[in-house]
């Protein structure tokens, strides 16, 4: 069976969010889950997509010129200027228009990288990673979708001796996770939701596998960290906040930790230069720290002996 190569985003380096320690962190592209706040849009398609940024484009019509399916065309505006009219539908992702571009006004998202490509880039970072307790995050998107291509990555990476660190939702089957135990050194896990049917129903798909995966992991001992996204309008309610006290509460000898991410709006930006500014229904939702959430905060302080952050910055332990 031939091994399914994902696309990459990016490779962020000295990342102080995506697990201990400096890291660098590695964005796959393509995610099962269709969460509406979703700060890294660029990860959900996992075909190549284009970022275009209209205050670089010239309107000169060089992508015109070489686009064969008519999803961009230029037009006279009101003002008697031309306009350039990008239609995603048509698009086939040729990215003949990025190569096109003179100016820098259109970018690919998503590139292929080979395991020894990605090794080689977060290599030159090894000191850091060394003097901080930080390492590699395979992140996402959701790396589950590739589960061979992750194990494999983990598997080069750990022969290097550097510390790996796995961010999924796990919503994937269980035989394709455990592999990834013996090779991993950290899984950071999101539970959005406790609720069956509002995950099913804005997330897309189901809960139950989720929680299945996260209790087996703990069950055997893997080293696990929970993140409890904060998001306005879907769980910033006291309900959610006693569900997550009782995980704690039930599992606080056995996580690595629990980091509480609070609603921002960085990734915004993001839908606009995808051509998906209307899609994304968080547009005009500001963060906020609501009273419950307040109260929350209070409660958390009872688990004295479990790691808790908020937003995620779990902190550098310089090695002895």
């Amino acid at each position: 069976m031939v091994m399914k190569t994902p696309l990459i985003t990016e490779i962020q380096r000295f990342s102080l969010q995506d697990g201990p320690g400096i890291r660098s962190t590695i964005f796959i592209k393509g995610c099962p889950l269709h969460c509406p706040w979703c700060h890294n849009p660029e990860t959900q398609d996992a075909q190549p997509e284009f970022y275009y940024y209209p205050d670089k484009c010239t309107r000169c019509g060089k992508c015109v010129e070489v686009c064969q399916s008519g999803a961009t065309s230029l037009s006279i505006g009101p003002n008697k200027q031309p306009e350039l009219n990008i239609d995603r539908k048509k698009c086939v992702r040729c990215m003949q228009c990025v190569e096109a571009c003179l100016y820098g006004a259109r970018t690919v998202v998503g590139k292929s990288f080979s395991i020894a490509e990605i090794v080689q880039e977060v290599l030159s970072d090894r000191l850091f990673y060394g003097h901080s307790g930080g390492g590699v995050t395979i992140s996402g998107g959701e790396p589950l979708m590739y589960p061979e291509f992750t194990l494999n990555l983990a598997r080069a990476l750990k022969e290097e001796g550097l510390d790996v660190a796995i961010e999924t939702s796990c919503f994937q089957k269980w035989a394709r996770i455990a592999p990834l135990v013996q090779t991993t050194d950290l899984f950071i896990v999101d539970i959005k939701s406790f609720d069956p049917q509002q995950h099913k129903k804005v997330i897309g798909k189901p809960l139950e596998p989720i929680l299945d995966n996260i209790q087996h992991l703990i069950a055997i001992g893997a080293n696990v960290r929970i993140h409890f996204p904060i998001i306005p309008d879907f769980n910033d309610l006291s309900s959610y906040f006693e569900q997550c006290l009782s995980f704690i509460d039930r599992f606080q000898h056995q996580l690595n930790g629990v980091d509480i991410l609070r609603y921002h709006v960085y990734g915004e930006k993001k839908y606009d230069l995808l051509g998906r500014g209307d899609t994304y229904t968080y547009k005009n939702v500001k963060p906020c720290i609501s009273n419950e959430l307040l109260m929350f905060a209070k409660a958390l302080k009872r688990f004295n002996h479990v790691n808790i952050t908020f937003d995620g910055i779990v902190g550098i332990k310089p090695n002895k």
